[in-house]
């Protein structure tokens, strides 16, 4: 069993964790979901990289080509491209990337808030949830089919196109102007816990490593 392999099965047993606090005492005082993660990460051996500042366009690079990532085996990056910005981890095992994305949500919530950030194909999704108490991993790709992914930049993209017109026009002295952020909603009370693709969204994950 591939290192990566046993890291997302040890994942898949994790109870919930808070993205910013620990719900859970079961892990040695781990304080943010982010925390549990990487305390698996180091319990299978991994240390965490230094590298810091990695771009945009060379996240990107390396998530098109995983096997160009340069940091070395057996290492981990933690917020890559900043608190503010995909992935929470990149990890490299057996010379590939891998692109990993914690979510967590509290009360009866379901199914995980993406907020500003459109769900991308060839990341690994780990996802907790305090109303099952559990985690599951699902590539973007299996929720956001990359036609729908494209629909989307194109409708962010539409949408920057009127704020830069009506901004145009705006005549505020104090310099305010319009910003369209971009939100994911579930519409439907979609349960990532229950629904029939769960366990074949969890395995094609594992094959993948």
């Amino acid at each position: 069993m591939s290192k990566m392999r046993n890291i997302l099965n040890q994942i898949l047993e994790m109870p919930y964790y808070r993205n910013y606090a620990a719900a859970s005492g079961l892990v040695h005082n781990i304080s943010k979901h982010e925390d549990a993660v990487a305390d698996i990460l180091c319990g299978n051996g991994f240390t965490e990289h230094q590298k810091k500042g990695v771009t945009v366009k060379q996240r990107d690079s390396w998530l098109e080509d995983p096997y160009s990532c340069d940091i070395p085996e057996g290492t981990y990056i933690s917020q890559p491209c900043g608190t503010h910005n995909s992935p929470d981890f990149i990890v490299k095992d057996q010379g590939k990337a891998h692109f990993i994305e914690c979510k967590s949500v509290s009360g009866a919530t379901k199914s995980p808030m993406y907020n500003s950030g459109v769900p991308k194909d060839g990341y690994i999704y780990v996802f907790s949830a305090q109303a099952y108490d559990e985690t599951t991993i699902f590539f973007g790709e299996d929720v956001m089919p990359p036609g729908d992914y494209a629909l989307m930049q194109e409708l962010i993209s539409e949408h920057r196109a009127l704020d830069a017109k009506y901004n145009a026009l705006l005549s505020s002295p104090y310099g305010i102007k319009h910003y369209t952020r971009p939100m994911m909603n579930h519409v439907g009370g979609i349960n990532y816990f229950t629904h029939p693709r769960r366990a074949e969204l969890e395995t094609r994950v594992l094959d993948s490593v």
